[in-house]
């Protein structure tokens, strides 16, 4: 028999499953039943804690008893929503044991269950019992401990649920995992943000299951995707042990469009592979231990990844410190934005840069004139304006650096062979093309612009790098004024493409990573 269908679970030993949790009455239990199985959940959890009605979650398991369940009645401390008396509690997870599947115990509650059910023999108990535990504040040091406490209780599965304080917690939390799934059926995942990369690995390193939401207002826990997502744009139904893992590191990263992008690409160029958003706190030591945890865990197979704000700067660091690879575009610009796995080690490159020149090439003018002497003004020094500000050199502009920082304004400049001013004289700039390398106009400051253009700017072209909102009040403020106008998206898709091509070695398709882009919108 199948080690985890001998628990009463329909999810086999060679792939993870998917539960979906039914946390409340806003349809018929039955609607939501069918609804869950159709969109391939092989799981439905009943959180009867949330759903508040004992009496109809019972109902549903006595008119569908060859469904596997999880039934769930959270205590209140562990993140759940019953109040009530304990003893009452165990007594209902009794009552409601499904035929197929699971009851989730916490690890707090574990003697009072066994004493609770002392009338039965212990592996019927333990069995189809999940022992479950729920960090609603971090991630413990000590995993290994915490996962041999639910172990020792013998239960037929474990879970152990954390709240990450970014994706190198995540990528501990998948370590605990495989290692306890080598032992024991086990659900390992986190919550937030930093967590999603738990939930779309689950699968990659054994894990008896995760869980997604029908839909986001359906969502049992914080950070939990929808089943949509996961099957869709995490391509959840082929992940494999085998599969290679590419992301994007930044902070905060919740508005990327980064995985819709790399995903549709790999699905077209039917790559073995997913990409995932990876939230890194944003010092220099955050990012130096979560590439340090990946560089010495290469059983995650990270193979590739993209560097977005505020880390561009701290890559390059990272790579000299370490004496790794860093391309000459990367290392003019002090700037990288991708990190590709070789077997010699990491190498670091650029491509916000040549993505940024190709993207200003599209406006018919600046093609047929070229770029050498045209004057370009960039708002920012950081590590897109640096990528920008090179490439521009390379190509032969005149570049002016513009930044709150007037002292780190000049050292760029200086670096380049170009000049700079202070933040407060950008709207005079005489310039033909301003280049917004700030992020004034991304979340969550969609409503704002860098500079005020009504102040009587030249800048014929002007070039917003920010690509989520396409359309910046900035944008729109150029519209109106009559300038040209280069949408963030064109840069985007063009230094989206050269990661891939770095990553995969062959020539990517830039209409898929577009039309990607366009229906995340």
């Amino acid at each position: 028999m199948d080690a985890k269908q001998g628990h009463g679970c329909s999810v086999g030993a060679r792939h993870s499953g998917i539960a979906v949790p039914i946390v409340d009455l806003r349809a018929p239990l039955p609607e939501q039943l069918r609804v869950a199985i159709a969109a391939g959940a092989e799981l439905v959890e009943l959180r009867v804690d949330l759903i508040g009605d004992a009496r109809a979650a019972a109902g549903l398991l006595a008119a569908h008893p060859d469904q596997p369940f999880i039934v769930t009645l959270r205590r209140a401390d562990q993140g759940g929503a019953w109040t009530g008396g304990e003893g009452e509690r165990l007594a209902l997870l009794r009552e409601m044991r499904p035929r197929r599947g699971y009851v989730d115990v916490e690890l707090a509650s574990w003697d009072a269950w066994r004493r609770a059910a002392a009338d039965e023999p212990a592996t019927s108990v333990t069995q189809k019992t999940i022992a479950s535990h729920h960090d609603l504040r971090g991630t413990p040091a000590d995993l290994d401990g915490l996962f041999a406490a639910l172990h020792a209780t013998g239960a037929g599965a474990v879970k152990a649920v954390f709240t990450p304080r970014d994706a190198t917690d995540a990528l501990r939390i998948l370590a605990a995992l495989r290692a306890s799934a080598r032992r024991r059926p086990t659900i390992a995942l986190g919550m937030g943000a930093a967590g999603l990369a738990t939930r779309v690995l689950a699968r990659k390193f054994g894990a008896l299951l995760t869980f997604a939401a029908l839909d986001p207002q359906a969502a049992s826990a914080p950070g939990q995707p929808t089943i949509a997502e996961l099957r869709s744009l995490y391509r959840w139904d082929t992940i494999t042990p085998a599969t290679a893992v590419y992301g994007v590191v930044g902070w905060p990263i919740e508005h990327s469009r980064s995985p819709h992008v790399h995903n549709a690409g790999f699905e077209a160029g039917r790559d073995d592979a997913v990409y995932l958003p990876l939230p890194v706190a944003p010092a220099q030591a955050d990012f130096d231990a979560f590439m340090d945890y990946v560089s010495g865990h290469a059983w995650l197979d990270v193979r590739g990844l993209s560097v977005t704000l505020p880390h561009k700067e701290h890559a390059l660091r990272w790579l000299e410190a370490r004496a790794h690879d860093v391309s000459d575009a990367a290392r003019r610009s002090g700037s990288v934005n991708t990190l590709t796995r070789t077997p010699a080690g990491w190498r670091g490159d650029d491509t916000d840069g040549a993505g940024a020149v190709a993207a200003l090439l599209t406006d018919a003018d600046l093609a047929r004139r070229g770029l050498r002497g045209v004057h370009a003004a960039i708002l920012g020094a950081g590590g897109a304006a640096r990528a920008v500000a090179a490439a521009l050199t390379d190509a032969g502009a005149r570049v002016t650096i513009f930044n709150r920082d007037a002292a780190r304004a000049a050292a760029l400049a200086a670096r380049l062979g170009g000049a700079s001013a202070t933040w407060e004289a950008r709207a005079g700039c005489d310039a033909d093309i301003l280049v917004n390398c700030t992020p004034v106009g991304m979340h969550p400051q969609i409503d704002e612009a860098p500079i005020d253009l009504a102040a009587g700017s030249a800048f014929a072209v002007v070039l917003d790098t920010v690509y989520n909102p396409r359309e910046t009040r900035l944008l729109r403020e150029a519209r109106r004024s009559g300038r040209r106008v280069i949408s963030g998206v064109d840069m985007f898709i063009n230094q989206a493409g050269a990661q891939q091509r770095l990553w995969l070695n062959r020539k990517i398709d830039a209409g898929v990573l577009r039309r990607a882009l366009d229906a995340s919108a």
